[in-house]
């Protein structure tokens, strides 16, 4: 018996030494310190226990006081602190050496998060890092309970400071209810919250009810809910609020620098690139929304009536509703609705849209891109985005673009049928700079719109008015023009009706067709190869333009053949018309009116305005030029406009087998043209002239050639007041050769000797010289000096032009050189307009004569020739050669 009660007496003693030793472990530091080590062994943060305390019973309870975790280097507050962290733990497993928690109650809890300006946060590290073997194995309780919580958020980047009490609502682990409430400020507004937070921790997801916030004036509410748990972490979410401002969150940063082309050379982000961007990192979440807000301010705009459904599921962006008013200054409110889906592949945007907008102005809608003044649209849109360009179905659109000065309506439709690859087929009209066009035309798929290194194909036909342009090439940016290549063929009534398109003075000319290669960017438009004609003439060559606020054009051109009169509409003057001319149905109207009124110089203004704005330089040569009644050969000149001041020089005109060079300058600084003109005749043939003239009997027995000078000044702003106002003199003069007889008689009138001389077989008569000299004054030209001499008779003119009323009236006499018989030595009288002149050879004078000549017939036959008959003498008559050619020379 005793035996046995030693046995248990010793039993005893070592359960008690045991158990003992179990408390005095439990309550020591070093099994503080190894609850110490395992928590930061799972937390991956030091973990600091002040001190601690056990409930003694089944379940065992351990109380931490003072439990802080550290932070990261960077910050200087604890990440977490708790007052009292009570675990209770299950004693089986610990006897065992095993940790399993039974409840956790935590008093007092405070938590920080913080997140620097250049955006690494305080808990980065603990997602991003894998997990060790002993975090893999999570302490998770059966019961949790947080009294008192709070969470503080300070965000350096967004200006975001938040303070957010937290309380569980009861002691579940599988589903932890918080009550959730807080106060701060985001960047200068304040901010409230609250809401019935629901965590599963050991799924890792969460959800918030009955959730109500307000930044500064806005509010928002509704329900949240976040899984952690996933692949792909998701969020969903139901909201309705009255404004939401996204940029106070910077979620839209960029800037007009961002957007503008780089300076140091590297290529810009296109535009797709660029929306990607805004969307990258949707791959690694999903999402469900269901919005509604009053206004969504974001990047500077504003959104009304917003209403959004979207689901975000492997990087796609699935809208099934997207609608908004969008207000602009005090407008009728716009409208915008869409559905489809974007996503991002290989870093470029991909997406299937299908759109209805009232007016919706895309520079406001689309600002986050920055892709500059977009314009407005209106109507239907169905489009996908792919490799950077915009393919249509069955789309029907407005577009307008003031800051481009562009208007458009048109339908597209993408098409494969034959064509190379897909091609997109727009049809529609439009306006540019206010110029009404059509269009047809065939596009392909890469319709980038902002980069320009990205060219797409284009073909079809353009046109404007009669204007019109067939272009074979590619494209980029075609709302903005900003390059262009390709074959092209381009027509039209007169290349003058480009001006206002072009902002180029281009010369008004009969119609014209050319053809040749393109080249446009950076505001430069090279033609090469340029082949083609204007009205009857040929023309040939290159061609540049530059466009901006000074366009400056250079041409190198040349014509195999020229119709002198293509030229005339340069002057305001209508070409000729007729079944085999070619004009346009404006310079019809122009040579009407010119009938009508009588007028040579018609009083049609120039485009001085034109003039002013642009800058030329041309060098032209034509190798046959054809004029009627005048034998021009050949042209060539170079010509420099510059500043509103325009310099030929040289002109170089072939006539008559001889030249005329001419050096031209005018000015259009002023409201009316001023200018001057120096001639210099040389060695011209005067059989051409006759022979051109109508005259090839009189010009095949004439020989001899003559020269001249001409210095003109003049101003005005049509060429009615150009020549109204011409001042001037104009030289010319012969010294020998031969003229035909009957020319020569017939200007004296001198029938009988013309009859003799066809009889008789002489055909030629000698010219000794011949001096010309017209002298213009505010538009009135005298022919101050018209001499002739013959060795047959001398010739001599008076009279003047009216140039402002385009009247004539000119006097021609001759004096036989020996007596003549059957002379009637009367005037030739020229009068009338310059239009349609008069020759009148009955004068006074010659009446006079013939009424002598009758009453001599009645006294005394004999007597009736006695009128005409001329005693000669005319070698006394007019200056004399010597004289004239001496006045020529000087």
């Amino acid at each position: 018996m005793k035996k046995i009660t030693r046995r248990v007496a010793i039993t005893l003693g070592v359960v008690l030494l045991v158990l003992a030793a179990a408390v005095l472990f439990l309550e020591s530091a070093w099994f503080r310190g190894w609850l110490e080590g395992r928590a930061s062994a799972q937390l991956g943060r030091e973990v600091v226990i002040v001190d601690h305390g056990i409930d003694w019973g089944v379940p065992l309870t351990l109380r931490l006081s003072e439990v802080r975790v550290a932070n990261v280097r960077w910050a200087e507050e604890p990440m977490a602190r708790f007052d009292e962290l009570a675990v209770t733990l299950n004693v089986g497993a610990l006897l065992q050496r095993e940790l399993e928690l039974e409840r956790i109650g935590v008093i007092r809890p405070q938590i920080r998060l913080l997140r620097r300006e250049d955006g690494t946060t305080n808990v980065s590290d603990l997602f991003d890092q894998e997990p060790t073997e002993e975090q893999a194995s999570p302490l998770w309780p059966e019961a949790f309970a947080i009294e008192q919580g709070r969470l503080l958020y300070r965000d350096a980047a967004r200006d975001v400071d938040l303070d957010i009490a937290f309380e569980t609502l009861g002691e579940s682990v599988d589903e932890l209810s918080l009550d959730v409430h807080g106060e701060g400020h985001a960047q200068d507004a304040s901010v409230q919250l609250q809401g019935r937070m629901h965590l599963e921790l050991e799924e890792r997801r969460g959800r918030v009810e009955a959730f109500e916030g307000r930044i500064g004036e806005s509010r928002l509410e509704g329900r949240l809910a976040l899984d952690l748990g996933r692949d792909a972490p998701r969020l969903a979410a139901e909201l309705d609020g009255d404004a939401l401002d996204l940029d106070r969150w910077g979620l839209f940063e960029t800037s007009e620098k961002e957007v503008a082309s780089p300076q140091d050379g590297t290529p810009q982000e296109t535009w797709d690139r660029r929306a990607a961007q805004v969307l990258e990192g949707m791959e690694a979440f999903e999402a469900d929304l269901d919005l509604s807000l009053g206004r969504l301010h974001y990047a500077g705009q504003s959104l009304h009536d917003l209403s959004v459904s979207v689901t975000l599921e492997e990087g796609r962006l699935s809208i099934a509703r997207l609608q908004a008013l969008q207000q602009l200054d005090e407008e009728t409110p716009r409208s915008l609705n869409v559905q489809g889906w974007l996503e991002v592949e290989e870093q470029r945007l991909v997406a299937d849209l299908q759109a209805q907008l009232d007016r919706i102005d895309l520079t406001a809608a689309l600002a986050p891109l920055g892709l500059g003044r977009l314009g407005t649209l209106n109507g239907n849109l169905n489009t996908r985005v792919t490799g950077g360009g915009l393919l249509f179905e069955d789309t029907a659109l407005d577009y307008r673009n003031p800051h481009w000065g562009l208007t458009l309506s048109f339908s597209a439709d993408t098409r494969t049928e034959n064509v190379e690859g897909r091609r997109i087929h727009l049809i529609g009209d439009g306006r540019y700079e206010q110029e009404p066009f059509t269009f047809d035309l065939l596009i392909g798929p890469l319709l980038d719109l902002t980069h320009a290194d990205t060219p797409y194909p284009i073909s079809g036909d353009l046109t404007s008015g009669e204007t019109r342009l067939w272009i074979d090439g590619s494209v980029v940016q075609p709302f903005a023009l900003e390059a262009l290549e390709g074959n092209f063929r381009l027509e039209g009534p007169s290349p003058a009706e480009l001006t206002e398109l072009t902002g180029i003075a281009l010369p008004e000319l009969p119609p014209y067709r050319v053809n040749g290669y393109l080249r446009y960017q950076d505001d430069l438009l090279t033609i090469n190869e340029l082949d083609g004609g204007f009205g009857d003439s040929d023309v040939a060559g290159d061609v540049r333009l530059r466009f901006g606020a000074r366009p400056k054009l250079w041409a190198t051109l040349v014509s195999q053949q020229l119709e002198a009169d293509d030229l005339l509409p340069l002057f305001g003057m209508s070409p000729k018309t007729g079944p085999s001319e070619t004009e346009s149905a404006e310079q019809r109207q122009w040579e009407a009116e010119e009938r009508r009124t009588g007028k040579l110089f018609p009083d049609r203004a120039w485009n001085l305005e034109a003039l002013r704005n642009t800058d030329i330089v041309l060098d032209y040569e034509a190798s046959d030029v054809q004029a009627e009644h005048v034998p021009f050969e050949d042209l060539e000149l170079a010509l420099e406009l510059e500043q509103g001041v325009m310099t030929v020089d040289p002109l170089l005109v072939g006539l008559g087998g001889g030249r005329v060079r001419a050096s031209w300058v005018m000015e259009a600084r002023q409201a009316a043209l001023e200018g001057d003109l120096q001639l210099a005749l040389d060695q011209i043939n005067l059989r051409a002239l006759l022979d051109e003239a109508g005259l090839p009997d009189v010009a095949r027995d004439t020989l001899g050639v003559f020269g001249g000078r001409g210095e003109f000044r003049y101003h005005g702003r049509s060429m009615h007041e150009v020549m109204a106002g011409l001042d001037g003199e104009l030289e010319l003069a012969m010294s020998r050769g031969w003229l035909d007889i009957i020319a020569a008689e017939l200007l004296p009138l001198n029938v009988a000797n013309a009859l003799v001389a066809a009889l008789t077989g002489e055909e030629q008569v000698q010219l000794e010289c011949t001096y010309v000299r017209f002298v213009a004054d505010d538009g009135l030209a005298d022919l101050a000096n018209f001499f002739m001499a013959t060795e047959i008779a001398h010739f001599e003119g008076a009279g003047a032009i009216n140039l402002a009323t385009e009247r004539m009236d000119m006097a021609f006499q001759g004096h036989n050189v020996d007596p003549t018989l059957f002379t009637g030595n009367s005037p030739v009288e020229l009068k009338g307009t310059l239009r349609d002149p008069e020759v009148n050879v009955i004068t006074e004078e010659l009446m006079a004569r013939g009424a002598l000549s009758l009453l001599g017939a009645l006294v005394a036959p004999p007597l009736a020739v006695l009128p005409w008959v001329d005693p000669g003498g005319g070698e006394q008559v007019g200056m004399g050669c010597e004289r004239a050619l001496s006045a020529f020379e000087e």
